[in-house]
């Protein structure tokens, strides 16, 4: 594990291992403009089945909070029309809150909805 200063503050340290979660998002947090908000994105989903409907998701641990920087990018990308979502919990991910950027709503949610949620199922049906 190594630790750093935070990029922009000076306060703050970041595990680097976990924080940037890739070579080139450290790069850029480290050597770029720091105007700029750097994100790593866990996960997004396109399911071509469904007319290619494409969904970002970010996962946090259940006492996780959502960094300043992370909340106001995704706002800002659901508001250009893409499905945006935080899945926060904690493997095996028997309960899970889903909460979705576009109705700034939350749902606590068992392991099998979780499931469809991710399978694109759940919208379908809920």
């Amino acid at each position: 594990m190594k630790i750093e200063n935070h990029p922009t503050q000076k306060n703050r340290t970041v595990n680097v291992d976990k924080y940037y979660g890739s070579d080139l998002n450290r790069f850029v947090g480290q050597d770029c403009d720091k105007s700029m908000m750097v994100m790593n994105i866990d996960l997004i989903i396109n399911d071509y089945k469904n007319k290619n409907d494409i969904r970002i998701i970010e996962s946090k641990h259940s006492n996780e909070k959502m960094g300043v920087g992370q909340n106001l990018l995704l706002k800002k990308l659901s508001k250009l029309g893409l499905k945006v979502y935080t899945v926060y919990g904690d493997e095996p991910f028997n309960e899970a809150v889903i909460y979705s950027f576009q109705s700034d709503k939350s749902k606590k949610v068992n392991k099998e909805t979780l499931i469809k949620f991710l399978n694109n199922d759940y919208l379908r049906k809920n």
